[in-house]
């Protein structure tokens, strides 16, 4: 039997406060079910999208693939990412943990083979992890899961070496070992913000006088050119959805195999991506759900990111970590009384917001000001639908695309009668006792105390230096018992695993075997933030 869950006891204090991140006692008990020889998961996540299928309402092109494994499962109507920018957002899938719990809230903050952030000049970094929290996969691993990433990564911190079986182009579930269950992930680049501007001379059969331009856009030439190349990009994406579905199936797995569609934050515009709201958290997501029960068609509830860990090692039988906030999404749950998002640093600029959805209102809250379109984002000014804006500006502030120096530090929006969250409402005085209501949920959900955001990035930066150099990992040791040999580590928070020596095969998280064909192993010790400590075993 689990712990008594202290989260739980929150809710009985604050019942207005329903899903609060950063209550890391709440343990969710999964009923530790037993591994089926057949059990799978396939994640397949688009970049930079937002709600812009059918399945939405938006019928501006058709996606087949998308739509059958809809038509199969389920559809989430209100699914958010944590963050709306793809480093923080990522960070929070594998681990579980919100970005400004862990010091990842920053885009980028890592980066691979790179010395110094070239938007900031601080060095890049790998933020330490708290104490429990580690790759999700690496519990799926250790049960006898081949976990596999195709092929994108940018986790905000190093990837930690015990994470997958095989993250690589050519990661695929079929290189799993013979009736191995397998959770698998695809990241489909097709859709990404850059390819708005890079597939934007190709010919594409979305002319952009049949798109319909959002309210939160200018309706300009440029814009709609914008949209209709990221619908025909949409449109590859499904292609690739329907050859993996192909593949499933070829293989005799579709049935039992469930799917995940989803993508990893909100749209590539202007106003969606990097910008904390409806439009830069909202994702789609559809679960075509294994086995033969007749699953609900529409789902109402509000999820979040931090949910997808816990669905997946529940998916798996396996216990939820106490550093887990979310909860395993499963056929009719109800969702959570209220979701959060935050974004911090986006490139060179800083931003610091933090919102708050309830199935009704929005709040965000400005902790700087800095306005939501500014131009000092090199990356997102290669669009010409943002071109077109900052040309707009020259000419003057155009209507509903406010630039202001004096951002409100709070916005209150009505979803229900405003979804694009144009009319903030949090100055009319009948509205007081909710937006107090909702100002509270912030401040439990991101106390100053244990948000990294609140931290000046370079003094974070070096107290993080700090911890990992007076702590230092010690080596694994190896453990005999009657079946073989087991890495272990004093601390309970550092990964172990081992390989032969002087291969470069993937580090096994499971016990050596007896009868292993190698004389001498190589042991690893790692923890996120750390550097990882290897050491060589002779077994006989």
């Amino acid at each position: 039997m689990s712990k008594p869950c202290r989260f739980a006891q929150i809710l009985r204090v604050l019942p207005w406060c329903g899903f609060i991140w950063m209550s890391s006692a709440c343990h969710v008990e999964s009923g530790n079910a037993p591994l089926k020889a057949q059990a799978s998961m396939v994640w397949i996540v688009c970049e930079d999208q937002g709600v812009f299928f059918p399945e939405y309402g938006d019928s501006t092109v058709a996606m087949p693939a998308v739509a059958a494994l809809a038509a199969a499962g389920t559809v989430f109507d209100n699914m958010y990412a944590v963050a709306p920018v793809c480093a923080p957002s990522r960070s929070s899938i594998l681990t579980g943990v919100m970005p400004t719990a862990m010091g990842t809230q920053h885009m980028r903050a890592y980066g691979k083979a790179k010395k110094d952030n070239p938007h900031t000049g601080l060095p890049f970094y790998s933020a330490p992890a708290p104490d429990g929290v580690r790759a999700f996969t690496e519990y799926l691993r250790q049960v006898g899961v081949y976990c596999t990433n195709r092929s994108k990564e940018d986790y905000n911190f190093e990837t930690p070496p015990l994470a997958w079986d095989d993250s690589s182009p050519t990661a695929h579930w079929r290189n799993r070992p013979a009736g191995a269950p397998f959770f698998s992930v695809f990241n489909l680049f097709a859709s990404h913000e850059s390819q708005v501007w890079a597939r934007s001379g190709r010919d594409c059969p979305v002319a952009p006088d049949q798109v319909q331009v959002p309210p939160i856009l200018p309706d300009d030439p440029a814009v709609r050119a914008d949209l209709a190349t990221n619908y025909c990009n949409l449109m590859a994406v499904d292609s690739l959805v329907g050859a993996l579905v192909a593949a499933l199936k070829e293989d005799g797995l579709y049935d039992q195999t469930t799917i995940v569609f989803t993508s990893d934050h909100g749209g590539p515009f202007p106003g969606f991506k990097r910008s904390v709201s409806e439009a830069g958290l909202h994702v789609p997501f559809v679960v075509k759900w294994a086995g033969d029960a007749v699953p609900e068609a529409r789902q109402a509830g509000l999820f979040s990111f931090l949910d997808l860990a816990p669905t997946a090692l529940r998916h798996f039988g396996v216990d939820v970590p106490l550093a887990m906030s979310g909860t395993a999404i499963v056929q009719g749950g109800d969702g959570h009384p209220a979701v959060f998002g935050a974004g911090d640093r986006f490139d060179a600029e800083l931003h610091r917001k933090r919102s708050v959805r309830t199935p009704r209102w929005r709040l965000t809250r400005s902790d700087l000001g800095t306005p939501e379109l500014s131009s000092n984002i090199p990356y997102r000014n290669q669009m010409a639908a943002m071109q077109a804006i900052n040309r707009m500006y020259s000419d003057g502030e155009p209507a509903g695309l406010e630039r202001s120096l004096s951002f409100p530090q709070w916005q209150l929006y009505d979803v229900f009668s405003d979804p694009w969250c144009q009319h903030d409402v949090a100055a009319v005085d009948s509205l007081q006792p909710t937006l107090d209501s909702m100002q509270n949920l912030l401040q439990v959900a991101f106390p100053p105390e244990s948000d990294w955001g609140q931290w000046d990035e370079a003094e974070m930066a070096h107290h993080f230096s700090g911890v990992v150099s007076e702590q230092p990992l010690a080596s694994a040791v190896l453990e005999r018992h009657s079946s073989g040999w087991s890495a272990t580590h004093e601390d309970p928070n550092v990964s172990t695993g081992w390989r032969c020596a002087d291969s470069s095969q993937t580090w096994s998280v499971t016990p050596i075997p007896d009868d292993l064909d190698c004389a001498i192993v190589e042991t690893i010790a790692h923890r996120i933030g750390w550097t990882s400590v290897t050491e060589r075993h002779t077994l006989r």
